[in-house]
């Protein structure tokens, strides 16, 4: 019996270890493609979007671990089923439960592993990448600027455009900068044939140094409307040096969640909470759906499993999304999810346990 134990265990990890990088990859690989898109509109530099997607690592990790951990099990066990090798071992007494009995290292290494996860690593690296977003958009006034691209700032009150970048010498070529004023009248245009940044060492303000150029100011048509020619001009980058958003609730460490009158954090908690026992209910599920018939293929369970396992996770967020509007008590939480897929998972194991019918 120790070999079979072991044999479980080596297939399981193996089988989980694939489903959980193909599961992250294909995550991944869609968020990296949303950043690319960002990057070529200027939002980020491109140095940054390999940090970026790691920061959000954890958080994706969180959520395909269960996932994964819940169809290696469909995948090892429909094996064991389909090639009669279950059979065998059930002449042995070992039965759906003695199998989760046998796979509980793997599973509650996974259970831990989310849970340190959901409680400390996203977190934390969910705030690191709001720090560091912010720091790109303090930089990108120039460090995120590409050439050939119009870029909008101040929620469209300025664009600029820059024909050349030259990020090593800190340099732009052929820069064209609109500003529209707060009356929403009258406008302010640049354009300059190079221009290069400085911060002053007194105020620590930041200006965009221009030269050769012409200015236009006024509403176009009015009596007043000027045009200036300049050989140098030093235009103040206007940026926030406060923080630009507040810190939500899944930046919050797990140990000051509790006290704020704000819904969003306590829920935050249960959410945190709940993702773990979501890896080990749904492995309890994924060994009482994977008993398949010899002629039916390990396969055979996967997608009836696999939508069971998105209705929880489903349930748990529909959950949440009333906690924070105020319309569950706090106390109830997402338990009551928990507890009727933990019910009907002790059901399935119960019910595959019985002699199987022919």
């Amino acid at each position: 019996m120790l070999v079979a134990h072991r044999y479980l265990n080596r297939e399981l990890a193996a089988v989980l270890v694939v489903v959980f990088v193909l599961v992250l990859f294909v995550g991944l690989g869609g968020r990296l493609i949303g950043y690319l898109q960002q990057a070529a509109l200027g939002k980020y530099s491109a140095e940054s979007l390999l940090l970026l997607v790691g920061l959000r690592l954890p958080e994706f990790a969180q959520l395909a671990l269960p996932f994964a951990l819940f169809v290696a099990v469909m995948l090892t066990l429909g094996r064991l089923y389909a090639e009669q090798e279950a059979a065998v071992l059930s002449s042995a007494g070992v039965g759906p439960v003695r199998l989760f009995v046998w796979a509980l290292p793997v599973v509650l290494a996974v259970t831990g592993l989310v849970a340190l996860t959901s409680l400390w690593l996203t977190p934390a690296s969910n705030y690191e990448f709001s720090e560091r977003v912010l720091e790109q958009r303090l930089n990108r006034e120039f460090d995120g600027l590409n050439p050939g691209v119009f870029q909008v700032f101040s929620n469209g009150q300025r664009v600029s455009y820059m024909e050349q970048v030259d990020t090593d010498a800190r340099t732009l070529t052929g820069v064209f900068m609109a500003e529209l004023e707060d009356d929403g009248q009258r406008t302010t245009t640049i354009w300059a044939q190079r221009g290069s940044q400085y911060v002053d060492e007194d105020t620590g303000s930041r200006f965009l140094a221009l030269r050769d150029g012409r200015r236009y100011e006024g509403a176009a048509g009015s009596p007043d409307y000027r045009v200036l020619e300049f050989d140098s001009l030093a235009q103040r980058i206007e940026i926030e040096t406060a923080r630009l958003f507040k810190v939500k609730a899944d930046e919050t460490a797990t140990a000051e969640l509790l006290g704020h009158d704000d819904p969003d954090f306590p829920a935050e908690l249960h959410w945190r909470l709940a993702l773990p026992l979501f890896a080990f209910v749904g492995a309890c599920l994924a060994f009482g759906l994977a008993r398949v018939k010899p002629r039916q293929g390990r396969f055979a369970r996967i997608a009836p499993g696999v939508l069971m396992l998105v209705l929880y996770y489903l349930l748990l967020v529909l959950n949440l999304n009333a906690l924070k509007d105020e319309q569950i008590p706090m106390a109830v939480g997402l338990w009551g999810v928990h507890l009727a897929f933990a019910g009907f998972a002790v059901f399935l194991l119960r019910r595959a346990q019985a002699p199987a019918r022919v």
